[in-house]
């Protein structure tokens, strides 16, 4: 491709019909995310409710998120070849299912298949292929468009933890699971019809196109660091989600004053995508990763450190920001890196150190409780994890400056 082609392939990205894809995505993992995050306010319930201890409960979260995250390394090649929206539209109808399915668990291990593999399978199907169908639309304002579409996570964890908190007294978590399988049919379905990729973009520039498949993608040293970083710093960010109302009643608070603090996470995840993963787009995407991790790294001395609310609270509005700044810059980071062409891909292979993060982290936080009575442990193991990422990203970058 001539020069001059390149340019004007530039210069007609991010169309306006790109930033309608963007709008539905931001819909659909507001809805999504929104729900499996709901989890840690019916987690007191589903503990009592089967007589389980919170590693036990934990575990359910876990097997959820390690399957979301983790088959995206088939929904995301299957995307770049096929449709995307039928596979978003396959997702929905999984979570409705799984949803259901859980409200009418009679036993632990039911509630495990229902909620554990069928909600994380529905998200499976669905979070990567709309992310990497957001990065084909988009060059200039890749940072704006990813942090705006995963922007619609914070919005999300922001209602319906609060949502499904208010309603607990009145319809329990078995009305609640049928009620967030309603808000998927009502608000998911219609965003998903939007979903599709841009035909042209096969032909469109990038930092790195080319073959996308495992091998190759190991064999390249910055995947190998990316995926590290990814691991280490999803380590910590799914135990505050799982279990920040139980930590806020051992404090003596309610739980209502939990829902509140998984609320306040949401506003520091709208915060952090909206405007600090944009910043990327000018700050530059892999120094601006490198610093909102070592931020997350350093919110979690605010946990460690809480005695009540306000700590918590400064917590919960800190910790959402960096986490939630840092995950809107992923798939940017990683179009950067790997380009577009097969982007569904990269992103699938990429998300399986989120999964495994996902099914350790909540799940040896719950059993490290059980055994010693105190979250401290797991905390601080936390924060040294994302220090170590960030350290880890800042060497990503200045792979990238030398690759580039």
């Amino acid at each position: 491709m001539s020069e001059l082609a390149v340019l004007r392939e530039y210069e007609e990205a991010d169309t306006r019909e790109g930033w309608k894809v963007v709008a539905a995505t931001h819909v659909l993992t507001a809805v999504t995310f929104g729900a499996a995050y709901s989890f840690s306010t019916t987690f007191p319930g589903l503990a009592a409710e089967f007589s389980a201890s919170r590693g036990e409960i934990a575990l359910v979260f876990s097997i959820s998120a390690f399957l979301f995250y983790s088959l995206g390394a088939i929904a995301g090649p299957l995307a770049d070849r096929r449709s995307p929206r039928s596979l978003v539209v396959l997702g929905l109808a999984a979570m409705i299912l799984g949803y259901i399915g859980a409200s009418r668990a009679g036993s632990l291990l039911s509630l495990y298949i229902w909620y554990g593999f069928g909600v994380g399978f529905g998200i499976g199907l669905s979070y990567v292929p709309a992310l990497g169908v957001v990065q084909s639309w988009f060059i200039r304002k890749r940072s704006q468009a990813s942090g705006i579409a995963t922007a619609g996570l914070g919005l999300g964890t922001l209602i319906l933890p609060f949502a499904v908190g208010q309603a607990l007294p009145s319809i329990g978590w078995r009305g609640c699971f049928v009620a967030l399988a309603c808000v998927f049919a009502g608000l998911g379905l219609p965003a998903a019809m939007l979903i599709r990729k841009r035909r042209d973009n096969t032909s469109r520039p990038s930092v790195r196109d080319g073959h996308a498949d495992a091998l190759t993608l190991w064999r390249d040293s910055r995947f190998c660091l990316f995926y590290i970083v990814l691991i280490l710093s999803s380590f910590c960010t799914f135990i505050p989600y799982v279990h920040i109302v139980a930590a806020a009643q051992d404090m003596g608070l309610s739980i209502q004053d939990g829902t509140a603090l998984v609320g306040l996470i949401g506003v520091g995840n709208v915060i952090g995508r909206f405007f600090l993963a944009g910043l990327g787009d000018r700050l530059g995407r892999r120094r601006l990763l490198a610093s909102l991790t070592f931020a997350v790294a350093g919110s979690f001395a605010l946990w460690a450190s809480a005695t009540g609310m306000i700590q918590l609270a400064l917590f919960a509005l800190t910790f959402g920001m960096s986490y939630g700044g840092c995950v809107g810059l992923y798939p940017a980071v990683a179009a950067d890196l790997f380009g577009t062409r097969r982007i569904g891909a990269v992103l699938g292979y990429l998300y399986t150190a989120v999964g495994i993060a996902a099914l350790i982290g909540p799940t040896a936080a719950g059993f490290i409780f059980d055994r010693t009575g105190s979250y401290f442990g797991p905390v601080v193991a936390s924060g040294v994890a994302a220090f170590i990422a960030g350290f880890i990203a800042l060497r990503l970058e200045r792979k990238s400056a030398i690759a580039l």
